[in-house]
């Protein structure tokens, strides 16, 4: 009787699981078995001698480019699993393998039922107690709806091809919402990780990885912003009436924050008692959270309160073009960007406000890596001020 190390066994198992080898143990064979290895009876199934005296089944078999060991429990102790057993428990394995399922999957599955994505993903919105309904009702929408192919995938085998399995279709038909459900994905497997539930990087990162596999909306280009001077802002505002994307464009000019931000702005992030929009860190430019804050001349420019996106045409956000063309028709030679200039000219040439708050409601990063380990705030208060008066200098009140 041939005795296998376990280097040579997974160098054969790829055509080991294929080819039904005739049955190679018995039970005389079995007991007669002093020496510590790993006995071979074929087409997968294998009997390991250990060095303290005991041995137990194990089935080998490759899916997918890997090799998974199962095991089938031992050939004695308090339940044994006889030589007649084993090969039921391996006939068993090779059906589902046979069926294209995976056995070592589904038994992921069964031993570790709270460990699959939807069970995880429902912990991590639990325990945002802080969350509004909406908010929540958001969150389920766009994982248990739009990822929902993730939903019995266990949570440590998620990989880069099951993300964009699940993304595809929605990047496709609605970008902007994929965009939302992808941060989302990424935030539950960020739990996970942190959680011990997960190792290796995210799957669902945007930066370095998924933005070379799904395509990404293009942008507009240039080597300069063109802007208006602060001083005829107050004129530009006064022409703007209340279709949607007018509204947004106020918007963008009271809250000096980048169109993109404004564009695909969610009800979700809006706190409307404290007068707070939180950006997520998934659709800043310095990926970092940054709250604004709302004067009441922001708050008036928004739409009547709806499920999702703040500003939209046709029950989607406008395309990223939108704003760039009504303004070139309008107001030729301007930018939307160029808007945040204006602002920046006017905080430093007509208020005492400190550079560095007038950068942080522009949402810059501020001083060195030294600077910004000792100031942790965000200066929320001071930023109001500021962007109160500039909403007051924009739309000055009519002389009485």
């Amino acid at each position: 009787m041939r005795i296998l190390s376990a280097a040579s066994i997974l160098a054969t198992v790829p055509f080991m699981v294929e080819i039904m080898v005739a049955n190679r143990l018995t039970d005389t064979k079995i007991k007669a078995i002093k020496e510590p290895g790993v006995y071979a009876d074929g087409a997968g199934l294998y009997l390991r001698m250990h060095a303290a005296g005991s041995k137990s089944w194990f089935f080998i078999y490759t899916r997918a480019g890997k090799r998974r060991e199962i095991g089938l429990g031992g050939f004695a102790g308090t339940a044994p699993v006889s030589l007649a057993i084993a090969r039921r428990k391996a006939d068993d394995l090779r059906a589902l393998l046979a069926e294209g399922r995976d056995p070592h999957a589904e038994k992921t599955v069964r031993k570790s039922g709270d460990r699959t994505f939807r069970k995880i993903a429902e912990r991590f919105i639990a325990d945002r107690d802080d969350w509004q309904a909406h908010t929540r009702k958001e969150w389920e929408r766009h994982l248990f709806e739009h990822a929902v192919s993730l939903g019995d995938r266990p949570i440590g085998d998620i990989d880069t091809d099951m993300i964009e399995a699940a993304l595809r279709p929605i990047w496709e038909k609605k970008p902007a919402t994929g965009q939302r459900v992808r941060g989302k994905l990424e935030a539950v497997l960020d739990y996970a990780t942190a959680k011990r539930m997960r190792t290796g990087d995210n799957p669902a990162r945007w930066s370095g990885h998924l933005e070379h596999i799904l395509a990404k909306a293009s942008r507009v280009t240039g080597s300069n912003h063109a802007a208006l001077s602060h001083e005829n802002v107050p004129s530009f505002l006064a022409v703007l009436g209340e279709r949607a994307l007018e509204r947004l464009i106020k918007f963008i000019v009271l809250t000096a924050v980048r169109s993109g931000e404004a564009r695909l702005a969610d009800w979700s992030e809006f706190d409307l008692p404290a007068k707070t929009w939180t950006i997520p860190k998934e659709r800043t430019k310095t990926g970092k959270e940054l709250v604004v804050p709302l004067t009441d001349e922001a708050l008036a420019a928004l739409p009547e309160a709806g499920e999702e996106f703040v500003f939209v045409e046709d029950g989607e956000p406008f395309s990223i073009m939108a704003m760039p063309n009504w303004i070139a028709k309008n107001k030729p030679g301007v930018t939307v960007h160029g808007f945040r200039s204006a602002f920046r000219d006017y905080a430093g040439d007509c208020t005492d406000f400190p550079r560095e708050i007038a950068e942080m409601a522009l949402g810059h990063k501020v001083g060195n890596a030294v600077e910004q380990a000792y100031r942790r705030g965000d200066a929320l208060q001071k930023r109001r001020e500021l962007m109160q008066a500039w909403a007051e200098y924009c739309l000055p009140s009519p002389k009485s």
